[in-house]
């Protein structure tokens, strides 16, 4: 264990200090005045528009096939209840003073490039040894992990992109509450009846009937309207790729050496930007957006969800379905590794971009970008999840 626990934290080290070395460049970059506010605002908004939903287009298209989705499908339910509680938890916490913008933080982790770090960094030291059984080598239960990774990233990404920027902001719901406007607009659907009284008898059936399809049809109007707002580009970037990642024949064309994969390098190649300049954005922030000064209470609050509360909750629920409801699970050690750990670590990254497409206000806007950097400043914490997770593995005997 004392071996896993080491091996982890240079793992994590390693990951945090490369993610916030880029972001002081960032910071340089922009303090230096190589980058101009103008600049920054639309090199933003590139990476929230255009990069992010190119990045996951690549990432999510070729994971999206039916066999995919019939073998792995526990990550997606457990991968949602977690997400639920984590929402529970983060709502609650607003009810006593915590900002709103928090709420995407606690339910939203790193879920792709920290846990592929981690684990090819673990399969490069032996960590990942007790994991591999039967026949399989350690490549083959190094490629099956990143598979399980991914799934989960699926996830994540469609949820976070759905409705993170909601999530973020204060505001009224949209599509339930009715306004006077709104009476207004239905009551002029209606046929004009000048100023003559109205009658005490009851309506005829027509004017009933009448009324209630007025309803129905302004109902729609504001769902449709809900709908349309909801589909940012991120959304819709992952959207596409479940569909064209479920018609075997697009899959095969796009996402393979087919006819049509020149079009998805190139969009494959447009999505490699976003990690990189999103990392530098969020350094430029730290400098031009300084944002409210964040409160250590929640700054701790998030960390021990995040890093303690998370996997404990995770950790517990993979070994009571493993002891008491085998046949959930495919008999994979590496299957309950990668769930254990799914809902571990720093927030993403990508909440970034989350907080450009929800119009915070700039000093809001810095202080995540605060948050953000505080969370990978601190992401070597993993590793004490990380060895649990892995002694956790070992005790249940799985693939044995």
């Amino acid at each position: 264990m004392a071996s896993d626990l080491l091996d982890g934290i240079l793992s994590s080290a390693k990951a945090s200090i490369s993610v916030i070395l880029v972001l002081a460049y960032g910071y340089g970059l922009r303090k230096l005045h190589f980058v101009s506010g103008e600049a920054e605002s639309d090199i933003a908004r590139l990476c929230a528009k255009v990069f992010l939903p190119a990045l996951l287009f690549t990432e999510i298209g070729p994971l999206t096939t039916a066999s995919n989705l019939r073998n792995y499908w526990p990550i997606i339910p457990l991968s949602l209840f977690f997400q639920g509680v984590a929402f529970t938890v983060a709502l609650l916490s607003t009810k006593v003073g915590m900002p709103q913008h928090y709420v995407p933080m606690f339910i939203f982790n790193n879920v792709t490039s920290l846990p592929l770090l981690l684990i090819n960094a673990l399969a490069a030291t032996g960590g990942l040894d007790p994991l591999v059984t039967g026949d399989r080598t350690l490549e083959s239960a190094l490629k099956i992990g990143r598979v399980y990774i991914l799934i989960n990233a699926l996830v994540g990404n469609l949820a976070r992109f759905a409705v993170g920027p909601y999530l973020m902001k204060v505001q009224p719901p949209k599509v339930w509450i009715r306004s006077h406007r709104e009476d207004a607009e239905e009551d002029s659907l209606l046929p004009e009846s000048g100023n003559v009284a109205l009658p005490i008898e009851e309506p005829a059936p027509e004017s009933r009937r009448r009324r209630k399809q007025v309803k129905i049809i302004a109902h729609a109007r504001r769902i449709k309207d809900w709908i349309v707002s909801a589909m940012n580009p991120p959304l819709v970037g992952g959207i596409l790729a479940v569909c064209f990642g479920l018609i075997p024949w697009f899959h095969t064309e796009f996402f393979g050496a087919g006819v049509l994969s020149p079009i998805s390098d190139s969009i494959n190649n447009v999505g490699k930007l976003f990690s990189a300049m999103q990392m530098m954005i969020l350094g430029a922030h730290l400098y031009s957006k300084k944002g409210s000064a964040v409160l250590p209470l929640h700054l701790a609050w998030l960390f021990t969800y995040r890093f303690i509360l998370a996997p404990a909750l995770s950790i517990s629920v993979v070994y009571y379905i493993r002891t008491t409801w085998p046949n959930f699970l495919d008999n994979d050690p590496m299957l309950d590794f990668v769930i254990s750990m799914s809902n571990t670590g720093p927030s993403a990254l990508t909440l970034s971009a989350v907080a450009v497409m929800a119009d915070l206000p700039s000093d809001v806007e810095g202080q995540v970008s605060r948050i953000l950097t505080f969370c990978y400043a601190t992401s070597p914490f993993i590793s004490f999840p990380m060895a649990v997770a892995m002694r956790m593995v070992k005790q249940t005997g799985v693939g044995r």
